[in-house]
């Protein structure tokens, strides 16, 4: 693979990963319950 290919390839999945849990933290905050660690992991989230 080109280097310029897998830099896009890791920035698209960033992104991907960042909207999830931007959207588990919005979960969260709403009085979600998930699986118990994860709305943990989400409140030290700063956005």
């Amino acid at each position: 693979m080109k280097r310029g290919t897998t830099i896009k390839l890791v920035a698209i999945l960033l992104l991907c990963l960042a909207l999830w849990l931007s959207a588990l933290n919005s979960f969260c905050d709403q009085g979600g319950d998930f699986f118990s660690g994860m709305c943990l992991v989400t409140k030290w989230m700063p956005w």
